[in-house]
């Protein structure tokens, strides 16, 4: 929406979003040594959007930048820190990397709470009905009354349906017409998302629309929280907590509670800025994140054991992997998992042990699970090895288990096959196979949740076409 004054004429417009001078950046590193400096800033582990910087200016030399600055905005290839509690704004340089120098300090109209754009003008509230307009200098345009019961401490700009979100403290979140000032809608419900300080807005192709509602922490829940809504339904469909919130010595005061929030362009990304007020400004890349970005997937055979190796070079809200097996002709099946790094940019090295008996040809895979369930494949991996020379009924795989395990045995020619389990007073407990099958490894899964904890025997007997007989016993744990 631009505005242009010509007294008290407002002509309004859509206009586009803010587009960067800035060149992109060539690769998609992210500077470590911005990011892990503030513990105290970073989001919990279901948080899954990456965080490009994480600034502190706690003790930076520009008076008064941590006296009440609630500035999360970037706007014409600037940062911008609005005082609520007087009329100075703080501007520094910078982009991807975040704030970088100091430019200037300007005089605006003061005890703003929270800001947003159309990428042409600046909006912001002082806890009233009342929308004030500014250009990039500061200099108040024009202002927007709001219908009742509207109040804009927190305010956030949607392009969408050219109108402003906004909300008091504790009280529901309305949509207002950017033009008319009118309520379009009131998102009841939203009263219960307490210390409402920032509101921010996005619509990305994977990702969207969302309303990000930014909340103080307390001495008795000292978190700031950040609320992911659905801004047509009011519907909370996240939440996300960061902190702890560290406390100004010698006070008894919190610092770094939530200010201002928005959804800016920085060299071609949507960044979700979040103020801690008077202590730092943090960006975070709100593009689908890729949860986990892997380098290699290999197998070696070392004494009959099948290692398997993977690295990643990122990893975002990993939870961990699964690594699933089939044979030739069975299905996948998770035979083990390992841990993953939740959130890193380093490099990280995993390795598995296989134990499963040789002269098998086997497929593998990794399941990534992410900490809020979504999973993604890795590409399949197959080991070849020899088929064996006679029959063969292999141990099964896990063993002890707890409620499913494997079996697995390989024909020497095609055959009549029954496979039983016993326990160990011979009792016939299931069969499992009882037909012909052709030469070769066959798996078969076994479901044994209807027995007790103890020791079982599982039995195969072949005979084979050309007159061959086979019959074989091992032993299977159940532990529960």
């Amino acid at each position: 929406m631009k505005y242009i004054i010509l007294h008290v004429v407002i002509f309004v417009f859509v206009v586009s979003s803010i587009v960067t001078s800035q060149s992109r950046r060539n690769d998609d590193s992210y500077p470590s040594e911005r990011i892990s400096m503030h513990s105290d800033t970073t989001p919990g582990s279901n948080w899954i959007y990456p965080t490009i910087f994480n600034w502190n200016f706690e003790d930076v030399g520009n008076p008064g930048i941590n006296n009440g600055s609630v500035g999360a905005m970037y706007f014409q290839n600037m940062f911008y820190f609005n005082r609520w509690n007087s009329n100075i704004i703080y501007r520094y340089d910078g982009g991807w990397n975040g704030p970088n120098s100091f430019l200037d300090s300007i005089s605006y109209f003061g005890s703003i709470k929270d800001l947003t754009t159309d990428g042409e003008y600046l909006y912001g509230g002082t806890a009233k009905s009342i929308v004030y307009i500014f250009d990039g200098d500061g200099i108040t345009l024009d202002s927007l009354i709001l219908g009742s019961p509207a109040v804009a401490r927190a305010i956030a700009y949607t392009p969408d349906e050219d109108g402003f979100y906004v909300c008091s403290y504790n009280d529901d979140i309305i949509l207002c017409d950017a033009v008319t000032g009118e309520v379009i809608r009131d998102l009841t419900g939203t009263n219960n998302l307490k210390g409402k300080y920032g509101l921010a807005y996005s619509n990305l192709p994977d990702d969207g629309p969302l309303l990000w509602v930014w909340g103080q922490g307390s001495f008795s829940d000292p978190y700031n929280n950040l609320w992911k809504v659905n801004p047509l339904t009011g519907d909370t469909l996240a939440k996300f907590r960061f902190g702890p919130l560290p406390v100004q010595p010698g006070t008894q005061s919190l610092i770094g509670v939530a200010g201002g929030a928005e959804v800016c362009e920085i060299n071609g990304e949507s960044v979700l800025l979040l103020n801690f007020q008077n202590y730092a400004l943090c960006g975070y890349r709100l593009e689908a994140p890729v949860p986990v970005e892997l380098k290699n997937f290999t197998s070696n055979i070392i004494q009959n054991n099948i290692i398997l190796n993977w690295s990643t070079a990122t990893e975002t809200n990993n939870y961990g992997f699964e690594i699933q097996r089939k044979t030739v002709n069975g299905n996948f099946r998770t035979i083990a998992f390992v841990k993953g790094e939740g959130t890193t940019i380093e490099t990280h090295n995993y390795c598995f042990t296989d134990h499963f008996p040789d002269h098998v040809t086997l497929k593998y895979r990794l399941r990534q699970v992410d900490f809020n369930g979504h999973s993604d494949y890795s590409k399949e991996l197959t080991v070849e090895l020899s088929t064996p020379d006679k029959y063969v009924l292999f141990q099964n795989f896990p063993n002890p288990f707890n409620p499913t395990t494997e079996i697995t045995y390989n024909l020497f020619y095609d055959s009549k096959v029954t496979l039983k389990i016993f326990n160990l007073i011979g009792q016939e407990i299931a069969e499992l196979v009882n037909g012909e099958m052709s030469l070769g490894i066959h798996s078969i899964k076994f479901d044994a949740s209807k027995l007790a904890s103890g020791i079982y025997l599982y039995k195969l007997d072949a005979i084979g076409f050309n007159g061959s007989k086979f019959t074989s016993w091992k032993k299977m744990i159940v532990i529960k």
